[in-house]
């Protein structure tokens, strides 16, 4: 699922396209997707990571970054509901929906944006990859606490076993002296990652009751949740200078322009071709698509930027990702067993 677009329609998917022997535009999309936010994940890291000039400066300004995606992502979302007469239902660039309601929505999105992009600071991309695929946790002890929910036995294994493969890649990794250790790096940036899970637990279910009570388009949601949220980062770049301090990064490293460039349209691009995924082809297909998408970031991640990853981390990696099929599987079995003793 993704959290900018939303979607619509049941968890069976929506309304399919018509499929030949070979449908060039499932592919098209599903290329697209993989393609867009493995481009958005290389060019965080090496917005964040890479050392510039002769004296190795990093992009340290989250907010600066948090902005520029808001922007990009005004634009694209903004210029389709303008083409389109806000995406034909004729409600304009708000979709009807309350101010108010944007504005809580857009405090738990630039939230979950600025723990994310600030634990890039403490940990390497594979991890912080891992910990925000673990966004359904938080989730769903909120809905245990506050709504007094319950949860298929398959949801419960799914979030038990995201849960021990991140603590499997974090235990696992390679240590000189053959032990882990909890280093204060490593704390902060995994506490910053908590942050921004709690965040996503925040703003999803929001983001769902506006979607149930106002019925806004997923450009509605995309223009409006980007639109808020590029308002408060422009004020907290201003309170803190940091708009000062990103341009002029810019100005003594004008070589970071292209990775911001591809940072801040690879994101856009990828939520709009996971929208029109899911409204051809349905939620399946959108979830196997952004599963291979998470593992392929990884995998990207370790070879461009030399993450070194234990065999027994790869292991923890595969658990998390395929967490949801894993929890189905040994669910549909243990319902079997019972009904063979019954």
């Amino acid at each position: 699922r993704s959290s900018k677009m939303g979607h619509h329609g049941d968890d069976d998917g929506g309304k399919k396209a018509d499929v030949g022997l070979f449908d060039f535009k499932r592919l098209f999309l599903c290329v697209s997707v993989i393609v867009s936010f493995t481009l958005f994940g290389w060019a965080q890291e090496e917005v964040t990571q890479h050392k510039y000039g002769e004296n190795e400066e990093r992009f340290k300004f989250t907010t600066f970054l948090v902005l520029a995606q808001s922007l990009g992502n005004v634009v694209l979302s903004g210029a389709v509901l303008l083409c389109t007469n806000g995406d034909g239902t004729g409600r304009g660039l708000t979709g009807d929906v309350p101010v108010k309601e944007w504005l809580i929505v857009a405090l738990g999105y630039l939230g979950a944006h600025e723990f994310g992009l600030s634990a890039l600071k403490y940990i390497i991309f594979p991890l912080q990859v891992l910990c925000k695929s673990c966004k359904s946790i938080p989730v769903m002890f909120g809905e245990i606490v506050l709504a007094k929910a319950s949860h298929p036995l398959s949801k419960k294994l799914s979030v038990a076993l995201m849960s021990a493969g991140v603590v499997m890649f974090t235990l696992l990794g390679s240590k000189k002296s053959g032990e882990f250790s909890l280093d204060r790096k490593l704390c902060i940036g995994l506490a910053l990652v908590l942050g921004a899970l709690i965040c996503d637990g925040v703003y999803g279910p929001y983001q769902n009751k506006i979607v149930k009570l106002y019925k806004p388009s997923p450009y509605h949601l995309m223009f409006n949740m980007n639109a808020y949220q590029g308002l408060f980062s422009l004020l907290i770049c201003c309170y803190d200078n940091e708009l000062q301090h990103g341009l002029d990064f810019i100005k003594r490293h004008p070589d970071v322009v292209r990775s911001l460039l591809v940072f801040v349209a690879a994101m856009g691009i990828g939520n709009i071709c996971i929208y029109h995924l899911q409204h051809s082809y349905g939620a399946l297909t959108v979830t196997t698509t952004t599963t291979l998408r998470k593992l392929v970031s990884v995998i990207g991640s370790v070879v461009w930027f030399g993450h070194h990853v234990e065999p027994a981390q790869w292991v923890g990696v595969c658990v998390v990702v395929f967490s949801d099929w894993l929890g189905k599987r040994i669910a549909d079995l243990v319902s079997s067993k019972k009904k063979k003793t019954q």
